[in-house]
């Protein structure tokens, strides 16, 4: 078997033609594109593509357009989630689509269902006060607190104070800690054993840098003896995001979520996948922003057979490097694939010459190491405009594509 090239491992994003500039305020990109996919990727060179619905375009059932694609090397076909009703279009296609290779899922974490949480307001006053109270006295040996898990990384509780109360009046303070800089994760506070009518914990700072410049929980739990205390507890804060109160502190049972975008859905299209005549790829796209909520997307990466990430806003490819260490740190050996913006849609703004070339240096020189298995020009439907990004892209294509991967 000849020994891969560049070329092999190059992908077209293909969107409907037209479909970013519509509307010059939607991207900020100049001009009218009329562009197919198809069309695209002849004009880079490129001969593997990604065939990503906009705005739930193209419609099902997809055999027009899976015509048009004939010709490319490689096909995958995105979905809206694991249990959208586009699902069994996608794999209609398979036994009439000899290139299709899998199917792919955009946007999927930041629409997976998460815990409800409570949340301060941004920029909120330190100390923020979380307080727990009940309706009799017991006597609770620990409050168990859950960080923040929200998507941006922001809301993240750093140190606090404890206080308990026997008559919900006065207080004594017994534990002072810091929470984890990490989404979900616990800590167990000792609480004297005491009979108390409140518990108060004074959110003294955030782990946040910019952003909310705020705190937040999953959970607040008060244990006795190594039960959760569940009935007669309610909860108050000093401050709460709107949509996000303290009672949503409060829940004990959080049964796994249902929907096109939950793990139990993702599972289910992975055993379609497994069953088709000819197994399919499964893909999704993972954002570096999303990259802090660290373990909690193992269950999801698990299912999936390959990675791509994506750096949304321009400025962040500074930090491509550490992103790519710790997308490894997460999902290990799992393949990984690198998106490459040839418009700043972060910014809505064009992407810098410099910053486009800085992705592609970055990206052949992992391909040649093995650290990623694959680049993905963005996107078909911007590359008939005469941006700079995209001519350097296709002259940078031409130049490489040839080249042996060892």
């Amino acid at each position: 078997m000849a020994a891969p090239i560049v070329g092999d491992r190059l992908w077209l994003w293909g969107h409907p033609a037209g479909c970013h500039t519509r509307s010059q305020d939607q991207w900020g990109i100049p001009g009218v594109s009329t562009i197919t996919p198809a069309e695209a990727a002849r004009l880079m060179g490129i001969r593997n593509l990604m065939m990503v619905r906009y705005e739930l375009e193209p419609r099902p059932p997809f055999a027009a357009e899976a015509r048009e694609l004939q010709g490319l090397d490689q096909v995958l076909w995105s979905v809206e989630g694991g249990g959208g009703d586009d699902v069994d279009a996608v794999l209609a296609l398979a036994g009439r689509m000899p290139n299709l290779r899998g199917i792919l899922m955009d946007d999927y974490f930041g629409r997976v269902p998460r815990p409800a949480m409570w949340l301060a307001a941004n920029g909120a006053d330190f100390p923020v006060t979380l307080t727990l109270r009940l309706a009799q006295p017991v006597a609770a040996t620990a409050l168990r607190l859950v960080q923040s898990a929200w998507t941006t990384g922001d809301y993240r509780t750093a140190d606090y104070a404890v206080d308990v109360s026997a008559d919900g009046h006065q207080w004594e303070e017994t534990a002072r800690g810091t929470m984890p800089n990490e989404p979900s994760a616990e800590a167990e506070v000792p609480l004297p054993g005491r009979p108390c009518a409140a518990v108060r914990v004074r959110i003294l700072g955030t782990h946040d840098q910019a952003g909310a410049r705020s705190c937040g929980l999953t959970a607040a739990h008060l244990v006795a003896g190594g039960v959760v205390i569940t009935e007669g507890v309610t909860a108050e804060a000093s401050s709460e995001y709107p949509g996000h109160p303290a009672s949503n502190l409060l829940a004990d049972d959080r049964g796994e979520p249902t929907g096109p975008f939950s793990l139990s859905a993702l599972r289910a299209l992975r055993h379609k996948l497994d069953s088709a005549p000819l197994p399919l790829e499964l893909h999704a796209v993972l954002y570096t922003h999303e990259l802090q909520l660290g373990q909690w997307l193992m269950p999801h990466i698990e299912v999936c057979d390959a990675v791509s990430l994506w750096t949304w806003r321009a400025e962040e490819l500074a930090r491509l490097p550490e992103s790519l260490d710790r997308c490894e740190a997460i999902i290990g050996d799992k393949r990984k694939l690198l998106g490459l913006y040839m418009w700043d849609y972060g910014n809505k703004a064009p992407m810098p010459l410099s910053l486009m070339e800085r992705q592609c240096t970055l990206g052949l020189q992992w391909l040649r190491s093995g650290r990623v298995q694959g680049l993905i020009f963005l996107a078909s439907c911007i590359c008939d405009l005469g941006l700079e990004a995209v001519e350097w892209s296709r002259e940078w294509i031409r130049m490489h594509q040839a080249e042996v991967l060892g």
